[in-house]
């Protein structure tokens, strides 16, 4: 292991380090794979090249059934009388390209507009931080890490509590500043560099208590006898510094670090957050994110046409009272637009649909029927069939 050569080998951090900074000061060039030096001592992670770049993006499928899986959330978290916010972290190479080594932009939409766009149409509540944080002449994103620094997400929250009807003023507050953080991006460089980063100290006027002190922990609670309400928030990385400020501001709150998103904690009347970084955008078809499907019209399948294809059945426990229903499709390619519904013991209900096929949770003891998907415009009914391994 790593550990095992950096016990035994006399200097390897060292060496490692010191090899990168004469390739970034002779050649402006970066020998660890996921880092990109930029101008002016700013670092970039290399993952989010492609999005600045606008190659290889989202397929219109994949956005569909991104912006779906969030809608089917929100309808989740409404019909228990709660509030629902997605919001995407920018990549850093977003909001201060300027700083960025010379890459070519391929143009096209990139694939927060495209989601955006369609949350737009489908009436999903979200909060685009770009606008934000472009009012902003100070760079609040730290230059050696790829997160934004601690005052950049007391702005985040205060446009997140803002958007939830929520009154805040955490960014304005006077705190005192110092070189205390050592960014992501730099140890990658260098693994044996000393130099810290800028950064705020928000966290001595908080009020709230947490079951950690750890910001990385997978589930964190919080309570807040001077908040109001309960919050239910799916963070990652960017939760570290902005999950203490949304936490003063709730009674009740949990941060969890999960890729799939299901509410199953959401409390009756609670709120859903979802907070996910750019890069990571195809984490909403690539995870599995469901609540109990929702009932939808039974006239709406009935003038359905029977399809030539079918959908490919898997079964697996779920949340307790609940059964998982995973489909793929067999002969048939469904519109890049379209939803998808099943019909289980004389009921139709919305499933969360994937690029590959669909997903959904009902009750235990329910038997699927059929599936409705829409291909070349026409809506057909598709024959349920268990896969055989």
């Amino acid at each position: 292991t790593a550990a095992y050569v950096d016990g035994r080998f006399s200097l390897r951090l060292e060496c490692i380090t010191a090899w990168a900074k004469l390739n970034a000061a002779f050649f402006h060039s970066s020998t660890a794979e996921n880092v990109l030096i930029g101008s002016d001592g700013w670092l970039f992670y290399a993952p989010t090249l492609d999005d600045y770049t606008g190659d290889a993006p989202m397929t219109a499928r994949e956005i569909y059934c991104a912006a779906r899986t969030l809608y089917l959330l929100q309808e989740y978290a409404e019909s228990r009388g709660g509030d629902f916010l997605f919001t995407a972290a920018p990549n850093k190479n977003t909001l201060y390209g300027e700083y960025m080594p010379a890459r070519t932009r391929l143009g096209g939409v990139s694939n927060m507009d495209a989601l955006y766009a369609l949350l737009d149409e489908m009436d999903v509540s979200y909060l685009d931080l770009r606008d934000i944080f472009s009012q902003e002449a100070e760079p609040l994103y730290f230059k050696t890490d790829s997160h934004w620094n601690a005052k950049g997400a007391a702005l985040a929250a205060d446009a997140l509590l803002a958007a939830l009807g929520r009154q805040s003023d955490f960014y304005a507050a006077a705190v005192p500043a110092g070189n205390t953080h050592r960014g992501d991006l730099y140890e990658m460089l260098y693994p044996a560099g000393k130099m810290l980063e800028e950064d705020f100290a928000y966290a001595p006027g908080f009020s709230f208590t947490a079951n950690t002190d750890n910001p990385n922990r997978v589930t964190i609670t919080t309570e807040n006898a001077a908040g109001n309400g309960a919050l239910l928030c799916y963070r990652d990385s960017f939760g570290r510094n902005l999950y203490p400020y949304l936490a003063e501001s709730f009674a009740a709150a949990e941060f969890s670090r999960r890729n799939e998103y299901t509410g199953e904690t959401l409390p009756e009347g609670g709120t859903l957050v979802i907070e996910l970084v750019e890069r990571n955008l195809r984490y909403l078809v690539e995870y599995d994110s469901l609540a109990p499907a929702p009932v939808r019209e039974l006239s709406f399948a009935e003038p359905a046409a029977e399809g030539a294809g079918r959908a490919l059945l898997t079964e697996s426990a779920g949340t307790e009272g609940y059964t998982v229903f995973s489909g793929t499709w067999d002969g048939v390619t469904p519109d890049d637009d379209s939803a998808v519904y099943v019909l289980s013991g004389g009921t139709l209900y919305e499933a969360v649909p994937r690029p590959d096929g669909f997903i959904l949770s009902l009750p235990d003891g329910s038997a699927l029927d059929a599936v409705y998907a829409a291909a070349d415009g026409s809506f057909f009914r598709l024959s349920a069939v268990y896969a055989i391994d």
